[in-house]
């Protein structure tokens, strides 16, 4: 039994209601679930079941899910560079951090360039990598995630950058701290407790 050429669009409308994007993974998806769907519908099962199931084995974690691991797979090179490039700035800015906190306890110098060094190498580097990386993961789960990551984000950048202006007696050092510390406590924190509350129960 072929499908009607409504029904091909019926399945269309579902792939663009999942939010898929790319074109030729669209056309790609729909001839397979149309395929499955055939086979299904020739077994005895209703049109709209045998598409359900076709979905559901495809993609498991939905068909948003699918458009990001078939962009990952199109754009690994580049993803770990990218990878590469934020460990590394964040070992460097956390070895950086360490050697100048004990420099700075030791009384010996260059104990302030190698803080802000490292908390430059840090804030401008390691942490918006990793929430652009964080942000991709959660791309196709709740928009709580998506919200998580970039409050947690920002608050990081704000303490870290309170505490780089502080080491060069910059002013607006305690206005950024407190504005970080805010943002953290009643931002990130909400959202983390809730997000680990709800895992608990699921």
């Amino acid at each position: 039994m072929s499908l009607t050429e409504k029904q091909i669009d019926s399945i269309r409308n579902i792939l663009i209601a999942e939010g898929i994007q790319n074109e030729s993974l669209t056309d790609d998806v729909l001839d397979h679930i149309c395929c499955v769907v055939e086979v299904l519908v020739k077994r005895g099962e209703s049109f709209d079941s045998a598409v359900d199931e076709a979905i559901v084995d495809l993609a498991p974690n939905g068909l948003k899910d699918l458009e990001i691991q078939t962009r990952y797979l199109l754009n690994s090179k580049r993803i770990v560079i990218m990878k590469k490039l934020m460990y590394s700035a964040g070992f460097i800015g956390a070895v950086l951090i360490s050697i100048g906190s004990l420099f700075k306890i030791m009384h010996w110098p260059y104990a302030n360039i190698l803080v802000i060094s490292g908390m430059i190498a840090f804030l401008l580097l390691f942490v918006p990598l990793f929430a652009l990386d964080r942000y991709k993961v959660q791309a196709s789960k709740a928009m709580s995630g998506k919200i998580k990551i970039l409050v947690g984000s920002v608050s990081a950048f704000l303490i870290g950058l309170s505490v780089v202006f502080k080491m060069m007696h910059l002013m607006g050092a305690s206005v950024l701290l407190v504005l970080g510390v805010g943002l953290f406590t009643f931002g990130f924190l909400p959202f983390l407790f809730f997000s680990l509350y709800k895992k608990s129960i699921s």
